[in-house]
C-alpha cells in the first residue's frame, strides 16, 4: 500500500526556516551542484509552494510556483510558472502532488475564465515532463505532433523572460554550461533503453533534451482546462479497475 501524504498550498513567506531547511535537504538528495543561497533565491522568486507532509508533519515533497499576466499575439494571457518539483523516493507513485497542483491550476482558470491560461514548465528530468504529458490535453512539445508556430513563440518568449540568452530556439531547450546549473544525480530517474522502448513520451524527452544529465531544461507549455479536474481522477479509477480484475 502506498504511503499517504497530506498536500498543502501555502504562501512562500509563510514557510518557517526549518521547513526551508527540510526542503533543501530533500533537494540535495536529487541534485548535484546545488547551493543553499541559490535555492533560497529561486524560492523567493515564487509566491506559493505545495508541500507534502507525512504523518509526522515532515516535508516529503514540494513544488513552487507563481502566476502572472503575459501579453502574447495581441492577447492577454495568464501564465503559471512552476519551479522545483520533488517527491521523496519512498513516496514515488502517490498522486497527492499531482492532485493538489491540478486543483491550483483549475482555481486559477476559474479566476480567469475568459483568458487563456498556460502552465510554463521547464524539465531536466523525465518524471517532471510526464506530469505535463500524462495529465494535459493540449501541451507542447510532444512526441505525436509538432508544435504550432504560435505556441513555439510562446515557449521562446517565456524562456527568454526567465533565462535570457540560454534558450536554443532550434531545439526548444534552455541550455547551460557544464556545472552552471544543478543537475540530477546519476542514480535518480535514469533513462534506460527499456523505458524508452516501453514509453514513447520518455523516449521523446530523451531525444528532445539530450543534455538533461548536465541540467539542460526542456521548455514546455500546457493549456489549463477545467477538464483537468476530471481527467486525472478518471485515470486513477482506470488503474484501480485493472488491479481489481
Amino acid at each position: 500500500m502506498k504511503k499517504k501524504l497530506i498536500p498543502k498550498t501555502i504562501k512562500i513567506q509563510s514557510l518557517k526556516s526549518n521547513q526551508v531547511d527540510e526542503m533543501f535537504k530533500l533537494f540535495e538528495i536529487f541534485y548535484e551542484n546545488v547551493s543553499f543561497d541559490r535555492f533560497k533565491v529561486d524560492l523567493s522568486a515564487k509566491t506559493k509552494v505545495i508541500i507534502l507532509l507525512d504523518k509526522e508533519k515532515k516535508i516529503q515533497g514540494f513544488s513552487t510556483f507563481y502566476d502572472f499576466d503575459f501579453f502574447h499575439h495581441k492577447k492577454d494571457i495568464r501564465v503559471l510558472f512552476s519551479g522545483d518539483t520533488i517527491i521523496a523516493p519512498d513516496y514515488w507513485g502517490t498522486s497527492a502532488l499531482t492532485m493538489e497542483f491540478l486543483k491550483n491550476m483549475i482555481l486559477l482558470k476559474l479566476k480567469y475564465p475568459f483568458r487563456p491560461v498556460w502552465w510554463f514548465l521547464i524539465s531536466k528530468g523525465y518524471k517532471t515532463y510526464l506530469l505535463l504529458a500524462n495529465n494535459f490535453l493540449e501541451y507542447y512539445p510532444r512526441f505525436d505532433r509538432g508544435t504550432p508556430g504560435e505556441h513555439q513563440e510562446l515557449i521562446a518568449s517565456l524562456s527568454e523572460k526567465f533565462y535570457p540568452g540560454k534558450f536554443n530556439s532550434h531545439t526548444g531547450v534552455i541550455e547551460f554550461e557544464a556545472n552552471e546549473h544543478e543537475h540530477l544525480k546519476e542514480s535518480i530517474a535514469p533513462i534506460t533503453n527499456e523505458l524508452m522502448e516501453k514509453y514513447p513520451k520518455i523516449k521523446f524527452f530523451n531525444f528532445q533534451n539530450p543534455g538533461w544529465r548536465k541540467g539542460d531544461e526542456l521548455a514546455c507549455i500546457g493549456e489549463v482546462d477545467p477538464l483537468l479536474g476530471v481527467i486525472h481522477p478518471f485515470k486513477i479509477l482506470k488503474k484501480l479497475l485493472k488491479i481489481n480484475k
